[in-house]
């Protein structure tokens, strides 16, 4: 009922818009009883509701319902854009882990003796994803660390009870990731950059299931929105001493 009073108003205005030229013909349109019948305003309605879904296709709820990581642990990553809204964001693809690096629990404990401090634990500390030591490859040198980076970026999921260590995505120079955060035991945000044509930084937003093992891939459709000069830099990085970055 209440898509068909819209429908009624909007399609009102409109014939009463494209008679304004017409004063004799805008009195006739007033007082002409019925304007439609039942079953044109029933299609009207329809074309009304088809409109509005169209109008809001790509608006993801999923996304949506996370804005406020983008108000809180995010938040500065989303500062370090020009335009941002979340709003503009929408669905460019759905994807599986890409599984196609496992790695060998008998470096376990060696790889958590470098980079424990700067990978990301679940909030049941079950699981931990890793953005960081394939494209840094830290080698420990006295106090400070040293690294030897790689133009690619391998992000890693571990499971240690399901014996479960691999790569889940794969960033390049175009698209890499830059931070990282949990919003439940199984499901996480990565967010970071897509180059666009003109080699601006734009943003990148991946929201991934590790039960289902699949990334919904977010992109801004705002052509304004781009990082500034001032690339973004975790705070997580800043609990190594780091040289040869």
């Amino acid at each position: 009922m209440y898509f068909y009073c819209i429908s009624c108003i909007c399609f009102t205005i409109l014939e009463i818009l494209s008679n304004l030229a017409k004063p004799c013909s805008l009195l006739a349109t007033l007082i002409r009883q019925p304007l439609y019948t039942k079953h044109e305003m029933r299609n009207i309605s329809l074309l009304f509701l088809l409109f509005i879904g169209h109008s809001c296709f790509g608006q993801d709820k999923i996304l949506l319902k996370q804005d406020k990581y983008f108000d809180q642990e995010l938040k500065q990553w989303t500062k370090s854009f020009r335009n941002f809204n979340i709003t503009d964001f929408k669905v460019e693809d759905t994807i599986h882990f890409t599984n196609n690096f496992q790695q060998d629990f008998n470096s376990y404990k060696k790889f958590l003796s470098i980079y424990k401090s700067i990978i990301t634990y679940s909030a049941d500390s079950s699981k931990f994803i890793d953005i960081y030591s394939y494209q840094l490859n830290l080698t420990k040198k006295g106090n400070y660390y040293e690294a030897n980076p790689d133009i690619d970026q391998a992000v890693l999921l571990c499971n240690p009870k399901i014996k479960y260590w691999n790569t889940i995505y794969f960033g390049t120079s175009s698209q890499w990731i830059e931070e990282v955060i949990w919003i439940s035991n199984a499901k996480f945000i990565l967010v970071g950059i897509i180059k666009s044509e003109d080699d601006k930084k734009k943003p990148l937003i991946l929201i991934g299931d590790s039960r289902k093992q699949t990334i919904m891939k977010y992109l801004s459709s705002n052509k304004y929105c781009f990082q500034s000069n001032i690339s973004y830099s975790s705070k997580k990085l800043k609990r190594l001493s780091i040289k040869g970055l």
